[in-house]
């Protein structure tokens, strides 16, 4: 089979903990082709969706994790699997990929995740729906709604909702002296809409 991977640029990738990675070397042990490419190489000519794919070498060391071999620009049909495993953040370059991904599916091109539903079920708000599991949330833009829930909460953890890796993560105490500053800085003066927990130690923070 040849196996396409939509990832970050290769040398961002971290060989010790990427999951991706850990997929495209068990896709090679069990003999499949392996190829990487990027959101910015996605395009389509006359209707047709196609790539600047690297086919890969992988191998063993994490100094050295792969060989990048001459890229070929393919159909995304060319490929019996394409796997969407673009970190946020979810921006417009990510919606405009997820376009291309879904024009591809029409076409025949098996891609998974989803199109639709990546760019539809947001993976941080998603919790919302199983409030049972998650520490106590709230969503809010409004500087004021957030300022009232760290006063009420006492201890939370405040993030964006398009970041990945820890990017952007604050740990807030209600008697912290930089809440207003980061509640401005994180929100883009009130511009850009924040979750909100409960610090909750041995409680998953997604």
């Amino acid at each position: 089979m040849k196996i396409a991977f939509l990832i970050d640029p290769l040398d961002r990738l971290k060989p010790y903990k990427d999951s991706s990675i850990a997929m495209m070397r068990a896709a090679q042990a069990r003999g499949h082709e392996v190829f990487a490419m990027h959101r910015e190489q996605l395009s389509a000519r006359d209707g047709v969706v196609s790539a600047r794919a690297t086919p890969l070498k992988l191998g063993s060391s994490d100094e050295a994790w792969y060989e990048a071999l001459p890229e070929k620009r393919l159909p995304l049909t060319a490929f019996d699997a394409v796997l969407m495993r673009q970190d946020p953040p979810f921006d417009a370059e990510y919606l405009a990929a997820t376009w291309l991904l879904e024009h591809a599916v029409a076409q025949g091109a098996k891609v998974w995740n989803d199109p639709r539903a990546i760019r539809d079920h947001s993976e941080k708000v998603s919790i919302a729906e199983f409030p049972e599991f998650a520490p106590t949330t709230l969503i809010a833009r409004d500087p004021d709604e957030l300022q009232a829930f760290i006063d009420e909460i006492g201890d939370v953890i405040l993030k964006p909702l398009d970041g990945m890796g820890g990017t952007g993560i604050f740990r807030i105490r209600r008697d912290d002296p930089n809440r207003n500053a980061i509640i401005e800085t994180l929100g883009a003066e009130g511009t850009r809409t924040l979750m909100a927990q409960r610090y909750q130690i041995g409680r998953a923070h997604v």
